[in-house]
């Protein structure tokens, strides 16, 4: 068991926020992820409770489930991934048993390391620039440092409590580019998944 040790910030001038990013950490890579969230067919909910993702990057396809634990600006998510070797098949199987897409995202990252602190400064579509600070803790005994120390890298990046962002990225994107999916079962496609009605 992971747990997700999470800060969001909305960034206004990204140039300077990876300027600042790039004297204090590490620069590790750039990453282009497609996530497909998934929810109970029918469940119109921004929010559902029962929902996961899959996401494809750098040719693998994982998928995850996220329940927040805290919350209050340091987001705690006790976090539960899996590879998926076949991820049309993966699709297929969350059609059959009663799941649908509901939001679609994509983000360019461009991650650094400060200390043991995951900084990834994303370029995500329909929203803008973000930057998320994460620490990934294998118990909750390490929870409580782990959020301090992302809330001090917050501020060596200069940011403010105030460009925090609480919502989920799916919160945004729902409510920026409200559209429908619909999956279609077609191999041929790589992105099986079209704007619906």
């Amino acid at each position: 068991m992971a747990y997700e040790v999470e800060l969001k910030a909305y960034l206004t001038n990204p140039t300077k926020i990876e300027a600042q990013a790039a004297q204090i950490g590490t620069f590790l890579k750039e990453t282009h992820k497609e996530d497909v969230y998934f929810r109970p067919r029918g469940d119109g909910r921004a929010m559902p409770t029962d929902r996961y993702r899959l996401r494809r990057e750098g040719g693998q396809a994982v998928v995850t489930f996220k329940n927040l634990l805290q919350s209050g600006g340091v987001e705690v998510n006790d976090e539960i991934e899996f590879v998926v070797d076949d991820a049309h098949a993966f699709y297929q199987f969350a059609d059959r048993f009663g799941f649908e897409p509901f939001v679609v995202k994509r983000k360019i990252s461009r991650v650094y390391e400060v200390g043991r602190v995951h900084v990834e400064l994303n370029d995500v579509e329909h929203l803008g620039y973000f930057a998320e600070l994460e620490i990934l803790c294998n118990n909750e005994a390490e929870i409580a440092e782990a959020r301090r120390e992302v809330a001090q890298v917050l501020l060596r990046l200069g940011l403010k409590e105030a460009d925090l962002e609480p919502r989920r990225y799916i919160e945004l994107i729902q409510a920026a580019y409200p559209v429908q999916y619909q999956f279609v079962n077609d191999r041929n496609m790589d992105w099986p998944f079209v704007i619906g009605q």
